[in-house]
């Protein structure tokens, strides 16, 4: 029987030890190495499918959840046949509730975690973004269609991003002829009282060629009234600068960090950022923010 199989390649796109944590994406450990994770319609259901390639060969078991914050769902679990090489397991047929995603307009972001584990009871875990483009699921709604008759009227949901495991909205937005400007907040958040941000900016007169004057104003503009400034520039590319700073409160503005990656084209930049309302950023919150800075175009 023919089978379709819709893999998201993974967009090469824990601080918190509760169920709403926020989760850094890893796609590789020393025990195995995701290839694809996507839907699978053949001619009686559709499925999540997930592949790769097991390194070692004292594994004990493989699950895989969904998670999006407060919610943990489990989708496959395999506990036999784990040798080293390929590896590639499907979920139950999905329920209505389990793919009315496809039917909602505009991209879809979702979050995976594979927990591994071998014989010793050790467990390692590959985090998992994977997201969705409306033309994706236009795809897949023909699938669904053509394959079990299956055609719904389209649901607008907001916008939202899953970077980390958590489900992030929109708090604010604003668009002129200098910028294009985005903020989401992790769910649960009430604006204006947040601990964390992510932020989008299309800066629309900002290219390559004068970026580094972009930045120097950045950092005239925070040094103002501000005497314990720290900002850094963390790394720089052709086209990308990160960058970091962070203050305890100053300039008539609130306590602060933020870390972001300015990625440049000839005529306009994209400012991706992560805010927080500490003093600075923890190591490990750092690493988790780069990862996904890194992965963002």
């Amino acid at each position: 029987m023919k089978r379709i199989l819709f893999v998201s390649f993974f967009t090469i796109v824990f601080f918190h030890f509760y169920l709403y944590a926020q989760v850094k994406p890893q796609l590789e450990n020393e025990w195995i190495v995701s290839k694809s994770l996507g839907p699978i319609i053949d001619g009686t259901s559709i499925r999540w499918n997930f592949s790769a390639e097991i390194k070692i060969d004292q594994l004990k078991s493989i699950r895989g959840f969904e998670l999006n914050g407060k919610e943990k769902k489990e989708y496959f679990s395999e506990i036999q046949n784990l040798k080293k090489g390929n590896f590639s397991i499907e979920s139950k047929a999905l329920i209505e509730e389990e793919y009315n995603w496809i039917f909602e307009s505009g991209n879809t972001s979702k979050f995976f975690t594979i927990e591994v584990t071998n014989h010793k009871g050790e467990t390692k875990f590959l985090n998992i973004p994977i997201n969705f483009s409306e033309d994706t699921k236009v795809s897949l709604r023909l699938f669904m269609e053509k394959n079990f008759g299956i055609k719904k009227d389209l649901v607008k949901i907001p916008f939202h991003r899953n970077f980390d495991g958590r489900k992030w909205i929109i708090g604010h937005s604003e668009d002129d002829e200098i910028i294009t400007m985005l903020e989401l907040f992790p769910e649960g958040t009430n604006n204006p009282v947040w601990s964390e941000l992510y932020r989008f900016t299309l800066l629309k007169q900002i290219g390559t060629s004068n970026r580094h004057e972009f930045m120097k104003a950045v950092k005239t503009e925070l040094s103002k009234d501000c005497n314990d400034l720290y900002f850094h520039i963390i790394k720089e590319t052709e086209t990308d600068i990160y960058f970091e700073w962070s203050h305890d409160g100053c300039g008539g503005y609130p306590t602060g960090s933020e870390i972001s990656r300015l990625a440049s084209e000839e005529e306009k930049s994209y400012l991706f950022t992560f805010a927080s309302n500490q003093v600075k950023h923890t190591k490990n919150q750092k690493n988790i923010y780069q990862s996904i800075l890194e992965k963002e175009k």
